[in-house]
């Protein structure tokens, strides 16, 4: 009985090593076909090679962008280099980069502990006595020091912003609501949007 398993099992072996060389050579069949349909296809390696350097070229675009806007940011303000990244990075997660930029610009000189007369704090002059209620019912803040912080007081910021717009549904509008009825301050911050901008263009044309 043993006799008979041990032929059976060498058996079943001698029949699978047929079916492995057959998967065998069916995949060196489909990797020649492959090889022989990129190297005739006409411009399909140049055309791999077109969106990996246009992805490439992309990137460098938006590093250039970056850096000029920054640069920008430097020459209207004091703040070190390191604060002023950590800015701009928070004000491009917002969605709207250049126009949180200009109100950071307007509000505080990008001083992140910058507190105005009328007790609006940091980069975008937030006054707690308003909304540290509504800021703390959408976790934005815990407590009135963290709007000291780059990335909570242009979250607040940010929110508040975007409250005022839902309600005007206009920017102008929105903004002067922001300050609390200032109409120049509106043309101030667009006219701050709009050097950003022109930074943006001169990295494209760089």
């Amino acid at each position: 009985m043993l006799k008979d398993m041990t032929i059976k099992t060498g058996d079943a072996k001698a029949g699978r090593r047929p079916s492995i060389k057959y998967a065998v050579l069916v995949l060196a069949a489909i990797t020649g076909l492959v090889l022989a349909y990129v190297l005739t296809v006409p411009g399909l390696l140049a055309d791999a090679r077109y969106f990996s350097s246009a992805a490439q070229s992309h990137g460098d675009q938006n590093e250039e962008t970056r850096k000029k806007i920054l640069d920008w940011m430097a020459e209207n303000s004091a703040m070190p280099d390191h604060i002023l990244a950590k800015i701009y990075n928070a004000a491009a997660l917002t969605g709207n980069r250049d126009l949180i930029l200009a109100i950071c610009l307007v509000e505080s000189n990008f001083n992140p502990v910058a507190e105005s007369d009328r007790g609006a704090i940091g980069l975008m002059g937030i006054m707690p006595g308003v909304w540290m209620k509504e800021l703390k019912k959408q976790g934005i803040i815990k407590q009135r020091d963290d709007l000291y912080r780059v990335s909570v007081n242009i979250a607040a910021g940010a929110h508040v912003f975007t409250t005022y717009l839902e309600e005007t549904n206009d920017i102008r509008k929105a903004l002067i609501r922001y300050v609390g009825g200032a109409p120049w301050y509106a043309e101030k911050v667009m006219e701050a949007q709009k050097q950003i901008r022109l930074a943006e263009y001169a990295a494209r044309v760089d």
